[in-house]
């Protein structure tokens, strides 16, 4: 009778181990791990440290992670508390990437160095015809206490307060000083190149003005005998008189500044005596647009740009 109780144990034995053999290989087949990330450092560790384990799972349909029956924030093994737990997915027709980050953080009352883990997880895979499990081993790490079990006397333990070491910001504020410098002197001079308005006092020479003007003005007829009539207001104001054509040798002459567009002045004068006198209308957009792009050159040399 004995016999007969040792064989039929032995033969139960045999078949626990080949259908764990074949759960297992079950689960290889549906869900495969792909990486497991452990905490850098497994020594030194102490009270209110955080040690971060990652595992990554890549999960054949049907099957997908139950989230409810992953590990409870909050929950404490042995000083071990799981104080967040992040899970990021992505799907394909074939499979769902799992990427499962742990965050655990020790509240271990050790007085001497001491192993502890972090604890083995299992993570259940749902939505097959019978239900799988993914474990995580547990994963072990070296505690050292922060003081020893027994002190006689706190006072002689503990280090004197001092104050940090003072940093001489001199120098610091030497170069602050000057890169500020050199950022106000660029601002200006980038308002002074680019601004139409009339920022500083001596932006506002007549063509500036006649720029501002000419850029409010509607792209018509009307409006490009308007735009003829700045023009002209801000040559006769430089030249001190009523500016024709030939006298453009003689203006030049005055303010050589203007000299590097000689030939788009004698354009503009060409352009204004066939408009005025000889009732010659050109393309009302593109010759006010014209204009604008001439006085904004002529603005830039009375600015000295």
């Amino acid at each position: 009778m004995k016999n007969l109780i040792i064989k039929w144990s032995a033969l139960l034995g045999m078949l626990l181990l080949v259908t764990t053999a074949i759960a297992q290989e079950s689960t290889v087949a549906m869900a495969k791990i792909l990486r497991v990330t452990n905490p850098s450092q497994s020594n030194n560790i102490q009270v209110g440290d955080v040690l971060t384990r990652t595992i990554e799972l890549e999960v054949q349909a049907p099957y997908q992670l139950s989230q409810q029956a992953l590990p409870m924030k909050g929950a404490n093994y042995h000083g071990i508390e799981l104080t967040d737990i992040q899970l990021n997915t992505s799907t394909t027709k074939q499979s769902t990437h799992y990427i499962i980050d742990l965050r655990y953080q020790v509240f271990a009352a050790e007085f001497v160095p001491a192993v502890l883990q972090l604890p083995a997880e299992k993570f259940a895979l749902t939505g097959g015809s019978e239900a799988l499990t993914v474990n995580l081993p547990a994963w072990q790490f070296w505690f050292s206490p922060m003081v020893p079990k027994v002190i006689n006397n706190a006072k002689e333990n503990m280090y004197p307060q001092f104050k940090p070491t003072l940093i001489d910001l001199a120098a610091h504020q030497i170069r602050l000083a000057l890169w500020l410098g050199l950022f106000l002197v660029g601002l200006i001079g980038w308002v002074y190149i680019n601004a139409d308005k009339r920022w500083l006092p001596f932006m506002n020479g007549a063509f500036a003005a006649a720029h501002r003007k000419l850029k409010k003005l509607a792209k018509n007829q009307v409006g490009e005998k308007q735009a003829l009539v700045y023009m002209h207001q801000a040559f006769n104001q430089v030249h001190g008189n009523n500016l024709f054509v030939n006298e453009l040798d003689e203006f030049l002459t005055a303010h050589p500044v203007f000299a590097k567009y000689k030939a788009e002045i004698a354009a503009f004068f060409e352009r204004s005596n066939q408009s005025l006198f000889a009732d010659q209308h050109q393309n009302s957009e593109q010759l006010i647009a014209e204009f604008i792009g001439l006085s904004r050159d002529l603005r830039n040399c009375e600015r000295g740009v």
